[in-house]
């Protein structure tokens, strides 16, 4: 049995409906069992921006068909849910990338793993990176968030319905933790602690999903400029990490010319 890594994306439609039907199908075909579904993430389109926001997940398999075949079949539920390729990197129901097939390495004309642009497509590294944080490409290179410049996630926006019956593990909501925060000034002219950032930028690099409370820096649309309130959140079962590498950060006051210190 080999493990496999499978990227879905969707930006026509039932967006969230389309990721749910078309995991289902994944877990249908031979030979081959869903074990971890990501949640759904909302990102920008890459390469061609003027289409809706997408959103993006990632599934781990485990299958006895080779990579070639499974891509095979996820072209076939591509065609089945109705995909019609007008325009490259444009619209589409669904889309369907093989991204990874245990540490093979393909190059034909109907297949190249690792799937071309992987490391640099936040749509693709972060839902990944949820599901299996310590993934590694063939040659042993880490996927990291701040490599990824292509298609941002804007936010996450949670489970795919009906994925725990999928493969009858039920899904926990995830119970987010605060494990750092900082307040803007009054006249908004210094704004929140930069620190802040750079955590938040260890943290993804180490692989641990993020979030923000009440929403990210940047993102703020009060006219009136009133004091805000930043936390920076992790997943309770990566609460412990998190909080080593918040301690390093506060341990070594960083240079934010020369970006995150070596912890």
């Amino acid at each position: 049995m080999a493990t496999a890594y499978i990227g879905f994306g969707s930006n026509l439609g039932d967006r969230m409906g389309n990721l749910a039907s078309a995991v289902e199908a994944v877990a249908h075909l031979p030979e081959t069992h869903v074990e971890q579904v990501s949640n759904a993430y909302e990102s920008v389109p890459a390469y061609v921006e003027d289409q809706p926001l997408f959103l993006n997940a990632a599934a781990q398999v485990t299958t006895s068909l080779m990579a070639d075949a499974l891509m095979a079949h996820l072209l076939d539920i591509e065609s089945a849910m109705g995909r019609v390729r007008e325009r490259d990197q444009g619209p589409r129901v669904i889309d369907l990338d093989l991204l990874l097939y245990d540490d093979e390495e393909w190059n034909t004309t109907e297949l190249t793993l690792p799937h071309p642009g992987l490391t640099e497509r936040d749509f693709v590294v972060t839902p990944l990176l949820e599901i299996a944080p310590r993934v590694t490409l063939p040659n042993g290179h880490h996927l990291r968030r701040s490599e990824a410049t292509q298609g941002d996630v804007l936010r996450d926006a949670g489970p795919i319905p009906d994925v725990g019956a999928i493969h009858d593990v039920p899904i926990e909501p995830v119970e987010w933790v605060e494990v750092a925060t900082s307040q803007t000034t009054a006249d908004r002219i210094v704004g929140f602690d930069a620190s802040l950032q750079l955590k938040r930028e260890v943290l993804v690099d180490e692989g641990i999903p993020v979030a923000w409370e009440p929403h990210e820096p940047g993102m703020d649309m009060d006219p009136f400029g009133m004091p805000v309130t930043y936390r920076l959140l992790v997943p309770a079962d990566r609460v412990g990490r998190a909080r080593e590498l918040m301690a390093a950060v506060d341990a070594a006051p960083p240079n934010f010319d020369e970006g995150p210190p070596a912890l």
